[in-house]
């Protein structure tokens, strides 16, 4: 098979898994797999912490983030906060009632990757972090192959 194939089919076969290893966890807490991510993304990226940062980094749709930021605003999950020197900036912070859910996601989002990374060496991963912390500043330098046109590079 083609290398380019294996990269796809590999990172879908793993949010894929991924997505069905978190199951569980939103029904427990009463929380949507969305609502689960923002938690996490929040919870395991201190100093990213506004909507921007979830959609930027995340690749997630605003619409998604926004969705979810507001259910868990209203679910008393996060508190928003306006930046002190630009009011147009929000930040997120996860409130104590929503703590036991990211704790149970956070643990089960540790199983999965221990599993994961089952058999593969600390060099090896290491090596790995290097390969794609390289593919995404690639991956960031590339035109917008959106139809269309788009930027150029």
């Amino acid at each position: 098979m083609n290398n380019i194939i294996n990269y796809l089919v590999t990172g879908k076969s793993l949010k894929k898994a991924y997505g069905k290893y978190m199951e569980g966890i939103g029904e427990q807490y009463g929380l949507s797999r969305m609502e689960i991510d923002v938690l996490l993304f929040l919870y395991n990226n201190p100093g990213h912490d506004t909507a921007s940062d979830l959609v930027e980094l995340r690749s997630i749709a605003k619409s998604y983030v926004s969705m979810a930021v507001e259910s868990l605003t209203r679910k008393h999950c996060l508190n928003q906060f306006p930046d002190s020197s630009d009011r147009r900036i929000v930040h997120l912070k996860i409130r104590p009632e929503a703590m036991d859910a990211v704790r149970a996601a956070r643990k089960r989002q540790d199983t999965f990757l221990q599993l994961l990374f089952s058999g593969v060496s600390e060099e090896d991963r290491q090596a790995m972090e290097r390969v794609f912390s390289a593919l995404s500043q690639n991956l960031k330098k590339l035109p917008d192959t959106k139809e269309g046109g788009g930027k150029q590079g």
